[in-house]
């Protein structure tokens, strides 16, 4: 024991919370006042579990089990995608009417297109109908190759969706 008496507990938690005093420097010194602080920090630590427990171990596991048992309707994500397109649609419009350049220049491209989109559609056409007239088997085998890579594509991503009739 020290030669000098233990200080008063309320005092000793005081300056335990300010983090320095005489009582602090005792209890360093003192078994007994050492033993109580640290049943002071234990008791603390206790109380800040009990305040805050943890989660069960299996909550991840149940949270994902309950999102698979029920998935989200395809009205609400076709909804929210509809909701995305017009916020996005809206945003560029306000875009345009805001600034004076870009309305300008969308004015300008619209008037080109105009003069010039005629001639391009024909340039289109006319190469389209010489590759058909050259390599038609080619190009039709080609394409409907691409075609059905998509279909079977999109219908891999959909997954098990039922038919028409089922639905």
């Amino acid at each position: 024991m020290t030669p000098h008496p233990c200080p008063d507990l309320e005092l000793l938690f005081t300056e335990l919370e300010a983090g320095e005093g005489p009582s602090l420097d005792h209890a360093a010194e003192c078994e007994a006042c050492a033993a109580i602080l640290e049943e002071h920090r234990l008791m603390e630590q206790d109380l800040y579990r009990l305040a805050d427990p943890l989660p069960p171990p299996s909550l991840v596991a149940n949270v994902m089990a309950r999102v698979a048992a029920e998935p989200v309707p395809q009205r609400r994500e076709v909804w929210s995608g509809v909701a995305i397109l017009l916020t996005s649609l809206l945003g560029g419009l306000g875009y345009l009417l805001m600034n004076d350049q870009a309305l300008g220049r969308l004015g300008t491209q619209v008037a080109a297109f105009m003069v010039e989109g005629p001639q391009f559609i024909d340039g289109v056409l006319s190469g389209a109908h010489a590759l058909w007239a050259t390599a038609g088997l080619a190009v039709a085998s080609f394409l409907t190759f691409l075609l059905l890579t998509s279909l079977y594509g999109l219908k891999r991503l959909a997954g098990g969706v039922p038919t028409p009739s089922e639905a």
